[in-house]
């Protein structure tokens, strides 16, 4: 009599399938979902839908596959401080700042990993009228191209006494606003102003008319933080941090912002 092929092969095969299918399933829960913050708002932090906030915020997931999965929160820093305020075991990361604007220079409240890229705040002139910053009295007298809601240490109290304060909602429209002589100087991030230059291109009449001076009006390191009490958290970002400035990967990010 002929026999019927076994179905068991077959079973067995399912079995090992559903077993793989659960421990998958298993290490895709094992990863703790958290908030990666960032409060930047302008290029190329954010960049159309994307930018280099969701990109920090990739290469981290990639990075700690497994571990945790970061979901990027774009809020305002008034809205942060609320946030890290209210708990001091606040859960997630929070991108690109440095110690003193969160009131922490001493790195006690929360913990910072090393430094992630360095950044400055580039003070802007025209190449025929240079202004090479010293201080806010190098600024007195003249008209300041500034981005509606931003803050300028040492220079907020001078504003509508001896400086004279004009908005825009973003600097691009300050860098031409210099440019064409509308106002004297503006001040924003050395990040923000190396990404419009690559984003003008080398022909640009605008990047041919300004001057950045050799002073910026403050230098400083970007880092990752998260709270003290996570110290799990904490040990995972160091690992990362440690490695970016060498990591190619990194490296390439930066480089499609014009920040190599």
């Amino acid at each position: 009599m002929r026999r019927s092929p076994s179905r068991f092969p077959l079973l067995a095969r399912v079995g090992v399938l559903a077993v793989l299918a659960a421990l998958g399933g298993a290490a895709q829960a094992a990863a703790e979902t958290v908030p990666a913050y960032n409060t930047y708002q302008s290029v190329p932090f954010i960049v159309g839908g994307a930018g280099l906030a969701a990109d920090t915020v990739a290469y981290l997931n990639d990075k700690l596959k497994g571990k945790y999965h970061f979901e990027l929160n774009v809020l305002t820093r008034d809205k942060l401080n609320e946030t890290i305020d209210k708990d001091a075991n606040f859960k997630g990361v929070v991108l690109f700042l440095s110690p003193p604007f969160v009131a922490d220079a001493e790195k006690k409240k929360y913990h910072w990993t090393a430094p992630i890229m360095s950044d400055s705040n580039a003070v802007i002139s025209l190449n025929t009228r240079k202004i090479d910053y010293l201080n806010a009295d190098s600024l007195k007298g003249l008209k300041f191209a500034g981005v509606a809601g931003n803050r300028y240490a040492g220079l907020d109290e001078r504003f509508g006494k001896d400086i004279f304060r004009d908005n825009a909602n973003e600097e691009l429209s300050n860098l031409r606003k210099v440019s064409s002589g509308k106002a004297d100087v503006t001040i924003m991030a050395s990040s923000t102003y190396r990404y419009l230059l690559k984003q003008l291109g080398e022909q640009s009449p605008v990047k041919s008319t300004l001057y950045v001076s050799a002073k910026p009006h403050a230098s400083f390191e970007r880092h990752l933080f998260s709270a003290r009490g996570d110290a799990a958290l904490g040990k995972e970002l160091d690992a990362v941090a440690a490695g970016m400035k060498g990591d190619a990967a990194w490296r390439a990010i930066l480089s499609k912002y014009g920040l190599d």
